[in-house]
């Protein structure tokens, strides 16, 4: 029986990076699970990052990683979802990655089932069979974005028209001169209605919350930025981030981790985009409406050319009801205000379960990661107190890793800049163990203990407990329902964050980690 050295659950760019970094470290033995037949996770062909107009929201120059090894060039500030895809299956034909993946395979359970060995219990989706495979180490790369959230209003299979979520878009729907509804108005929502509003006949807008958007201001990538890639070196001094504090603050930053969450230079911004929203929406009652009422970034702020302008157009209508939608009939939508909206075609742009645990994960005497974490069905198997070293280790669970996992990014992170790091470290320590014998690896309990409470302390006074928001899984319906806010985040900067994975703030390896 075949017992891998490492499995790596998704292929998307903490996948691919893991990957990449144990080939350095001279571990071959590993393989990549993926449930698609594409690469690149949120971005893979046909996933769930396959509608119109999606965009990465990080300039890809900094989002990109591995530019200056792959010798390739974006060709735009902001790139879409399938140069993004197609950058993925370069990466992996140029790091040599495509023989270590097994395409359609759905990981349904891990079990820890004996001294360093896990067992991977996998559906292959094209036979539908059932499949195991073992491995030494697990390493879950299955990214927060893919598990769509789907609104918690009943009725939705009584509409006669067609409907289905941005995350599961029906390639073969045609929206041309229908009349579509939109529920949403987060960054998938803004990135389709921006694209189809001109397609369809009419477009209905449903909004709870409004918004902040700033432009991209979007443009193929200038010929000084071309020649700066041609000449080496510009991608990673564009992604380095200086965690030890040994260079002056960068210049030409947007803005500070501190400044964001600065009382005053917040609402100052505030004003600064309020005033925008009135001078792109000709109707000052609707500007009203799209102007958010908290602080700049307390929800995910939309990176996006043409949204408020959008609504301009005579087709393009917004429904703001705070209640929003309660229920769905044959023919469209009813809100909670009474009123009713008939529509051919609804779009749910109602993100994703970010905090769902996909598949069942069993440790140590039968413990599972949702004990671990607080999930349970009374609230839709959110992991709201997870408990974990820097979000990567959780005890009882030997040789188990989460890459961009609950308590190791806050909502501003550059995540493909964490998976580089947490990938390299999960390599070197793999590696590690290897040379000196070592066969499992956990986290002491105390230092569990220690880094969940910075985690859960790491909010106070930031922007992000001022309004309802995924990232603490305070969204209205987590309200309503009545569900406890998240612990789920670090919520410090991401230097920070590296200064306890990489510096040791808290104690080196050897302090906090258990080999045996």
């Amino acid at each position: 029986m075949k017992i891998y050295d490492v499995a790596i659950i998704g292929s998307g760019f903490s996948g691919i990076t893991c990957a990449h970094y144990l080939k350095e470290e001279g571990i071959d033995n590993f393989c990549i699970l993926e449930k698609n037949n594409s690469l690149g996770g949120v971005w893979s062909h046909g996933g769930v990052g396959s509608y119109p107009g999606a965009a990465c929201d990080v300039q890809s120059y900094t989002y990109l990683p591995f530019l200056d090894e792959t010798g390739f060039i974006p060709s735009k500030r902001y790139v879409s979802q399938t140069e993004i895809a197609d950058y993925a299956e370069l990466l992996v034909d140029h790091f040599d990655i495509r023989q270590h993946i097994k395409f359609l395979q759905k990981v349904v359970a891990l079990e820890y089932v004996d001294f360093g060995k896990w067992r991977v219990e996998i559906t292959n989706l094209e036979s539908e069979t059932k499949t195991e495979i073992f491995a030494k180490h697990i390493v879950c790369a299955n990214g927060p974005l893919s598990s769509p959230r789907m609104p918690e209003f009943g009725g939705m299979e009584k509409f006669k028209g067609e409907s289905f979520h941005t995350a599961e878009w029906d390639q073969e729907a045609n929206l041309k001169g229908k009349k579509v509804g939109i529920v949403g108005t987060g960054a998938s929502a803004a990135q389709v209605i921006t694209s189809i509003a001109d397609e369809v006949e009419s477009l209905t807008v449903f909004q709870r919350t409004a918004t902040w958007a700033i432009e991209r201001e979007d443009q193929p990538t200038p010929p000084d930025i071309v020649e700066a890639f041609k000449a080496g070196g510009y991608s990673s001094k564009l992604r380095y981030v200086d965690w030890k504090g040994e260079y002056p603050p960068d210049p030409n930053l947007p803005f500070t981790f501190e400044q964001l969450h600065d009382k005053n230079w917040n609402s100052a911004v505030c004003d600064l985009l309020s005033e925008r929203i009135k001078n792109d929406v000709n109707d000052p009652e609707l500007a009203k409406l799209l102007t958010p009422d908290y602080p700049f970034f307390c929800k995910r702020v939309l990176i996006i050319d043409d949204y408020f302008t959008t609504f301009n157009k005579e087709n393009v209508h917004l429904v703001n009801d705070p209640g929003g939608v309660v229920a769905v009939n044959e023919t469209g939508l009813e809100m909670s205000s009474g009123d009713l909206h008939e529509l051919e075609v609804i779009i749910y742009a109602t993100g994703f379960d970010a905090g769902l645990i996909p598949f069942t994960v069993t440790g140590k005497n039968g413990i599972t990661l949702a004990d671990k974490f607080g999930a349970s069905a009374e609230n839709n198997f959110q992991m709201i107190e997870p408990k974990t070293l820097w979000g990567l280790h959780v005890n009882d669970m030997p040789n188990f890793y989460m890459m961009v996992g609950p308590q190791s990014l806050n909502p501003v992170t550059n995540v493909t800049l964490l998976c580089e790091e947490q990938g390299k470290y999960i390599a070197k320590l793999v590696s590690s163990m290897k040379l000196d014998n070592k066969d499992e690896v956990e986290p002491l309990a105390e230092a569990v203990k220690n880094w969940t409470d910075k985690c859960n302390v790491s909010s106070d006074g930031k922007i992000w407990l001022q309004c309802n928001n995924w990232y603490m899984k305070g969204t209205k319906d987590d309200q309503s329902a009545g569900r406890s806010r998240s612990k789920a985040m670090w919520m410090e900067s991401h230097e920070s964050y590296l200064n306890h994975l990489l510096g040791g703030a808290d104690g080196h390896q050897d302090e906090l980690l258990k080999f045996s």
